[in-house]
C-alpha cells in the first residue's frame, strides 16, 4: 500500500472516532432543550440547467462525465459542490470554455429554533459537513490519481460509520425524518465502498450530504 493510502486510512479512522466521540459527548452532556440552531455553513453548487423532459438524460450524461449527476428540482442537474465560491466559479469558467453553460447556486445553512435537542441537531449537521469535506478531498484525489482505491475506500467507509453512529444516537421522534436521510446516505456510502470507487460516486454522496445540511430545518420543523 502506498504511504499516502496509509495516511488516508489513519485519517479516516481518526475522523470517525472523533465524530463518534462528539456524538457521545453531546448525548451525555448536551441539553434536550430547544434554542437557536446556528451552523454558519455555505456551499456552492455548480448546476447545469436543462429541460424537464431531458433532466434524467443530462443527469446520466453528467454522471458518466465524472460529475455528481444529482437532480436539482425538475430542470437542473448538480455537477459538483464546492466550499468556496472562487473554486466553483473557476470550474464554471473552464466548462464555459468547452461550451457547457452552468450557474453557481449558493446555499446557506438556515438558522432556526428547535423545540428540543438543539445541540444534537447542530452536532449532526456539522458532522455531515465534515463528511462532505472528506468526500470532496477523496474524489479530487481519485481524479488526480494521487489517492489510491484503498485510501478512498477508507474515507467512504469512515463516512458510512459516522452516519450510522449519528443515527444510533438520535433517539426519539425529533430525529425520525432526519434518521431516514442518514440511513439513505449510509446505504449509498456502503454501496460505493463495496465496488471500484469513482470520483463521480463520491461527488454524488457529497452533494447529498450538503443538501441535507442546508435543508436541515425541513427535517425538524
Amino acid at each position: 500500500m502506498r504511504r499516502t493510502g496509509q495516511r488516508g486510512t489513519v485519517f479516516a479512522v481518526s475522523l470517525i472516532l472523533f465524530m463518534l466521540a462528539l456524538c457521545f459527548f453531546v448525548g451525555l452532556f448536551g441539553t434536550r432543550s430547544g434554542g437557536a440552531v446556528q451552523l454558519h455553513l455555505e456551499y456552492y453548487f455548480l448546476v447545469r440547467p436543462c429541460g424537464e423532459t431531458t433532466s434524467a438524460a443530462v443527469a446520466g450524461e453528467s454522471y458518466l462525465a465524472g460529475g455528481a449527476g444529482y437532480l436539482y428540482g425538475a430542470e437542473e442537474v448538480v455537477l459538483s459542490c464546492y466550499f468556496r465560491r472562487a473554486d466553483a466559479e473557476a470550474v464554471q469558467s473552464s466548462l464555459r470554455g468547452r461550451g457547457v453553460e452552468t450557474r453557481v447556486v449558493a446555499r446557506s445553512s438556515p438558522e432556526f429554533r428547535a423545540e428540543t435537542e438543539g445541540k444534537r441537531i447542530e452536532a449532526n449537521a456539522k458532522t455531515l459537513d465534515t463528511c462532505a469535506h472528506l468526500l470532496f478531498d477523496a474524489a479530487n484525489g481519485l481524479e488526480r490519481m494521487d489517492t489510491g482505491q484503498e485510501e478512498a475506500r477508507a474515507a467512504v467507509e469512515g463516512v458510512a460509520d459516522a452516519l450510522a453512529g449519528l443515527r444510533a444516537g438520535n433517539a426519539g421522534e425529533t430525529f425520525s425524518l432526519w434518521n431516514v436521510a442518514l440511513s439513505r446516505a449510509e446505504r449509498r456510502a456502503r454501496e460505493i465502498a463495496a465496488g471500484i470507487l469513482f470520483p463521480k460516486d463520491l461527488r454524488y454522496l457529497q452533494v447529498a450530504l450538503c443538501f441535507a445540511v442546508v435543508d436541515c430545518r425541513d427535517y425538524f420543523a
